[in-house]
């Protein structure tokens, strides 16, 4: 077919020609014929010419990869965002050393395969509760055994719930468990109330709201104590446990799940080896340890498929397969039995991303964390794709990864700031803790205007294509999309907006931010590149509308991030939420309540702070949708009218695996989707 073109287009295309001929080797493609029309003589007349074609430019070929089949009985994962705290399951409350207790602990029951709304039984055989939901039953399994050799009762299961309470610490996962029982955050409220009783002082009184843990006399320690053994009570001769809760709690069953709360331990191994002995006298003596001044610190026992070999914080975590591991029967249809089938798990942290993908291509990893913005670089070698239905399709034969995309990851991502920042003692994060163009006073952030404004300058298109690759979403507020509570048709309330920052900023401390000028530190965790970029992009957007505003980016390792953030020093840090339990109640308590993992530590005003508590107090007092849905979206809207932080993003997930990793399937609420639950994958040679 012939096309009509101008002599001008001809002439374009002939210099196009040469200049891309300088520029490639290709071979050029065959002449077109091309119908012009020309003036002869004064008269138009049409003729064919032969184009001069535009070579295609080259594409350079795929680098050949063909990693090498290793290490055929162990399963090697090369993490990249951060490494356990603790190996104490009651204890840990961050996704790292969660996912590897996983393997080791078993609770009462598991999630049903891919479901986060269906159970099977694990250390329980079956269970059943009372009509008003509030009392739990369950009946415990015989003939398993722990790793060290003792034999698994109902004791065993009450002693470790009863000392993950009791334990409980500042920032630790038992907001929740408390609350479940005795809708209480905390095991010092529970004991200050107690005590407050006993000597007659009014709950509604300012004496009762001067009132410490260290008022706390003996008795009412006790009492508080046997109010969790009541909780929560063992009949070893029927063998069962039977849990006592405050009120019917519908996230019950899926806390139980968690490790926090669910890990069993063997009572008569814990006291042999200096854990709590069980008794009230004494509990008190075990609370609220630092990480490293627990028995488990370095050290496990449990009943799972999996045992410690050891951990060395900063180089590696090694599990080995339990050979006597107690079940005979699959798990759910078509699952596994038996002993596992891999035999041995190195898991190691590093930072570096080219140091993750050499070792991936070279065959000596078997999974690797691969941030948003690195995906493009492994796409090529896509052999296999797998997608959120469990369908597969193929990719490059030529390729060597089968790859997990666009799986819906219940989490989300904040700039969380700090309204009370505390500088006691000095802090480096503050600068020279004034507005004098060297630093950020404490209440910095407590000014609505310097909220608006970070909220503003932020560049959240940039975000998603940028640190995200374009697998996300701008969040809307703490609850995530597709959840109970999110405002569906509506769009975030805040957008890029370079002028109306500037405006907030001028109006911000009578204008004084603006005139004066600021320095301050904005952390994320080291190895999480997109939470890097994510702060880059923050920074970025911060001084280009002033050049008096300075922000420095500073990366910290995971331990050192998260005990900043309880000492509430960081003004600002870039850091998400995973979800406990899938209900809108685990999104505003850890954002927003003053008891809340995070709420703590955003450190609102005391009012505002009140207005949030009471509105989520609220909504967990309901049972059904039509009555707790408006309270949520009130919440989520007000979240937002309040620029309680910069409300970041909600990513989709991509997991990456060589092909001889087998049994993979996608639950959402594992803490990490590649070695929540070991037992269910195998490692086959191609």
């Amino acid at each position: 077919m012939f096309k009509k073109i101008s002599w001008a287009a001809i002439c374009g295309l002939v210099i196009a020609s040469m200049l891309l001929a300088a520029c490639t080797t290709s071979p050029p493609a065959p002449a077109e014929q091309v119908e012009v029309t020309r003036v002869v003589a004064g008269t138009p007349e049409t003729v064919v010419v032969t184009a001069t074609p535009e070579p295609e430019e080259a594409e350079e070929p795929l680098e050949a990869i063909a990693p090498e089949f290793k290490n055929p009985d162990t399963y090697v994962i090369i993490a990249g965002a951060g490494e356990p705290e603790t190996m104490d399951p009651h204890w840990t409350y961050e996704t790292a050393g969660g996912a590897v207790q996983g393997n080791i602990y078993e609770g009462l029951i598991w999630f049903n395969r891919e479901r986060t709304d269906e159970f099977v039984p694990m250390l329980a055989t079956s269970w059943e509760a009372n009509e008003a939901g509030d009392v739990w039953t369950f009946n415990v399994r015989e003939g398993v055994t722990f790793h060290e050799g003792g034999t698994l009762e109902p004791h065993d299961v009450a002693y470790s719930v009863h000392r993950a309470l009791l334990q409980d610490r500042i920032d630790g996962p038992h907001w929740m468990t408390l609350e479940a029982f005795f809708g209480l955050y905390a095991i010092e409220s529970l004991a200050i109330q107690n005590y407050a009783e006993a000597q007659g002082i009014d709950p509604e009184s300012d004496a009762y709201g001067e009132l410490l843990f260290d008022d706390v006399d003996d008795a009412a320690l006790v009492t508080t104590c046997e109010m969790v053994k009541e909780a929560l009570v063992a009949d070893d001769e029927a063998g069962t446990v039977t849990f006592n809760l405050n009120t019917a709690t519908p996230w019950f069953l899926a806390m139980l799940t968690n490790t926090f709360l669910g890990a069993t331990l063997d009572m008569e191994w814990m006291v042999e080896n200096g854990g709590w002995d069980g008794s009230c006298d004494t509990w008190v003596d075990y609370y609220n340890p630092v990480a490293q001044d627990t028995i488990l610190f370095d050290q496990a026992n449990g009943t799972g498929p999996y045992i410690l070999d050891h951990w060395t914080p900063g180089e590696d975590t090694v599990l080995v397969a339990n050979e006597n591991y107690w079940r005979t029967e699959p798990i759910w249809e078509g699952g596994p039995s038996g002993p596992p089938s891999i035999k041995r798990v190195l898991i190691q942290n590093i930072n570096e991303w080219g140091t993750r993908r050499a070792m991936f291509e070279a065959g000596d990893a078997d999974t690797i964390y691969v941030p948003s913005q690195y995906r493009p670089q492994l796409e090529p070698y896509y052999k296999t794709v797998c997608y959120p239905d469990e369908s597969c399709e193929e990719g490059n034969p030529e390729g060597y990864i089968l790859a997990y995309r666009d799986m819906p990851v219940p989490a989300m991502t904040p700039a969380q700031f700090n309204w009370q920042i505390d500088v006691e003692g000095g802090n480096p994060y503050v600068g020279s803790g004034e507005l004098d163009g060297n630093g950020i006073p404490p209440d910095f952030f407590g000014d609505i205007h310097v909220r608006n404004a970070f909220n503003y300058c932020f560049d959240f298109d940039a975000m998603i294509e940028a640190a995200l690759n374009g697998e996300g979403m701008q969040a809307q507020g703490p609850i995530i999309a597709g959840m109970m509570g999110y405002r569906e048709g509506e769009d975030p309330l805040f957008s890029y907006d370079p002028v109306k920052c500037e405006e907030e900023f001028k109006l911000a401390f009578d204008g004084q931010v603006w005139e004066s000028g600021f320095y301050m530190q904005l952390a994320y965790n080291t190895g999480n590149d997109t939470r890097r970029l994510t702060s880059e992009i923050l920074k970025a957007g911060i001084e280009a509308v002033n050049p008096n505003f300075n922000i420095s980016v500073v990366g910290m390792p995971w331990p050192v991030l998260l005990n900043s953030r309880r000492a509430r020093k960081l003004p600002i840090y870039v850091g998400g939420w995973l979800e406990d339990f899938h209900d809108p109640h685990n999104w505003v308590h850890p954002f927003l309540h003053t008891q809340g993992g995070y709420g703590r530590v955003i450190n609102m005003h005391e009012d505002m702070a009140a207005e949030f508590d009471a509105m989520i107090e609220e909504a967990a007092s309901y049972t059904t949708v039509e009555e707790r849905r408006p309270i949520y979206e009130a919440i989520q809207l007000k979240a937002q009218e309040e620029a309680v932080v910069i409300w970041m993003y909600q990513p989709l997930g991509r997991y990456h695996f060589q092909e001889s990793i087998k049994g993979f399937y996608f639950n959402p609420a594992y803490q990490q989707k590649t070695y929540s639950y070991i037992y269910a994958l195998s490692k086959e040679a191609p």
